[in-house]
């Protein structure tokens, strides 16, 4: 057995091994790269799909960003009404990066700040980061992570098959993958 901190096992944190699971439609739109049967969707019945209700606390920025990605991930079968937590926190995570941004662009990336000594006397002046641009950062991972939990990444993207056929309607890729998914399900 293990051990890690000092034999307690209580210090030792190790995540599951392996890749995290795929959902099953993002299995069936990659085209099944590693040929083993893709389940049915077993585990994805016990949830009901659809868009879940939004949340009163998503206004302004993160409301316009769960009108946008919700009807897209329930198009493309992504989405079940159990996904209500974390596509909320997605939304938030996109409205904190681009306050952060605004004030960035406001205010400038660098502050300067007073340099005063014990009496309140000022002495000069030093240059610091904005504080904003750490909660940037801490937006964007949490953007990452969260994208990457709902089949949003550019990485997941980048494995589906191919793009939307031409003969897509109006060129909506979101309708042209649904589809296909319904054509897999159809066929299997």
């Amino acid at each position: 057995m293990r051990r890690c901190g000092g034999g307690d096992p209580q210090r030792c944190v190790m995540g599951q091994r392996g890749p995290k699971p795929k959902h099953p439609a993002l299995k069936i739109l990659a085209g099944n790269p590693g040929r083993r049967p893709v389940a049915s969707g077993s585990r994805q019945r016990r949830v009901r799909r659809g868009i879940p209700a939004r949340p009163p606390e998503l206004t302004g920025e993160s409301g316009a960003e769960w009108d946008r990605i919700a009807g897209a991930l329930d198009a493309a079968g992504l989405l079940a009404e159990v996904d209500r937590g974390i596509l909320a926190a997605y939304c938030l995570a996109v409205a904190d990066l681009l306050a952060a941004r605004d004030a960035i662009n406001r205010e400038g990336r660098w502050l300067k700040v007073p340099i005063q000594n014990s009496k309140g006397d000022k002495l000069g002046e030093r240059t610091v980061e904005h504080p904003a641009v750490r909660m940037m950062d801490r937006a964007s991972a949490r953007i990452q992570k969260l994208a990457a939990d709902l089949g949003l990444s550019a990485a997941s993207r980048s494995r589906l098959e191919g793009d939307a056929p031409a003969d897509a309607p109006d060129g909506n890729r979101v309708v042209a993958i649904r589809e296909r998914i319904q054509q897999a399900r159809a066929g299997s």
